[in-house]
Formats: structure tokens, sequence, C-alpha cells
């Protein structure tokens, strides 16, 4: 399903980039050659984004930060309609968690359905918030009865907050989806930043997520 790059304005978009999570991918990305735009409503930080300046510390982003707005390689906006002008959106809205730290599923399918009638035809949808298990399913069934005909897959981030500029070129990145085809489409772009690729199925990157979240291991 994949279209040809031309379709559109920007290779990628961060929905709800403006924040730990979002920034510094897009700032990543965008410092590897990718024209990368940030969608967020929250007006403040993208001014203080658009002035070169970072929301909250992150070491080493500043500089390049400065850098990709220079060359124009990173654009921001609170515009919802930029969804819809990238080949990549990769959603990274916070996800609240109840008591027992689990993520509400509702947050990012949500999110999705309210912003849905700008997707376009040949887009990968990159989930990377923290999910409960089987929100990858949900989103893809609830975009297909919307009639979107979107690839959907789940890359969650793995960063400590403070070393996402160091951390994102060097950690592997989990990369799943429903088909090879769709976990080689977003391999290819995660690529970009690391050769160390870790393909699984939606179900298992979503458990393994939520217990990295919880700091459960193996061995517990």
């Amino acid at each position: 399903m994949s279209p040809s790059p031309a379709a559109f304005k920007y290779d990628v978009v961060v929905v709800g980039g403006a924040g730990h999570v979002g920034l510094p991918l897009a700032i990543a990305f965008a410092s590897r050659g990718l024209k990368v735009c940030i969608y967020d409503i929250n007006e403040k930080s993208v001014a203080t984004i658009l002035g070169g300046d970072l929301p909250f510390r992150e070491v080493g982003a500043q500089e390049v930060l400065r850098k990709v707005l220079d060359d124009a390689s990173l654009s921001v906006s609170t515009e919802e309609e930029v969804i819809g002008q990238a080949e990549h959106v990769v959603v990274v809205i916070g996800t609240p968690v109840d008591e027992h730290l689990n993520p509400d599923p509702h947050a990012v399918p949500k999110a999705l359905h309210d912003g849905h009638h700008h997707l376009r035809t040949g887009q990968l949808v990159i989930l990377r918030s923290t999910v409960y298990p089987g929100v990858t399913k949900r989103v893809e069934k609830m975009l297909a009865d919307e009639g979107v005909r979107v690839d959907v897959a789940f890359c969650p981030e793995r960063i400590a907050e403070g070393k996402a500029m160091e951390e994102l070129f060097s950690l592997p990145q989990i990369v799943s989806a429903r088909t090879p085809e769709v976990r080689a489409r977003a391999g290819a772009l995660f690529r970009h930043l690391t050769d160390s690729i870790v393909e699984l199925e939606p179900e298992e990157a979503e458990l393994a997520k939520l217990f990295t979240e919880r700091g459960i291991t193996s061995d517990d």
C-alpha cells in the first residue's frame, strides 16, 4: 500500500510531538535527512520549539533542534490538517494510567478516531504510545470500519527522559505489525536511526512494552 513519496509534503508527522517522547524523535528523524512535522495542540510548547528552544531538558537536543529548524527539515504546527500530509504518522500522545499502571485502552483509539478524517490512503500509522494489549488490533479495526485504508504498526518507545538523543540511535527498536510487509515498511523508517530492529507481532510488542513500564522482567 506504500504510496509514492512525491504524494506527501513530509516524510513523518509526529502527533503529540511537543513532549518528552515525540520531540526528540522528531529532531532525530530530521537530523537524518527526513522532512518532519510536529503536530501538537499545546500552543505554548509549539511556540517555544519554533523559537529554537526546548520546553524541557534533553541532553544534546538544543543544538540539533536549531539546526533542523534552520535547514527546514523540521516544521511545527497546531493545525490538524498536517496529519494528512506525511507518509508516516507517528502517534505519541500521552496515555493515562490507572492506580495499577494499566494504560487507558481507549485513549489512543479515541485520538485516532477524532482525527481519522485527515488520514489518507497509503499512509503508515505508527503507534508509539504505551498501550494496553489489544489496542493495535482495535485501532486497525476502527480505521477499517471507517473506510480508512492505511497500514498500522506498533513501535514502542523505550528511551529514558534526558537520554533520548543517545538512546534513539543506540537501543534496539521494536517494530511490530500484522504482516511482514508492514513490519518491513516500519523497519525501513526506524533504520534511519538504528540498524538494530527487533520484529514482533503486535500483541508481543504491547506486552513487552507494558512489562517494561511496570519494571517486570522475564526473571520476575
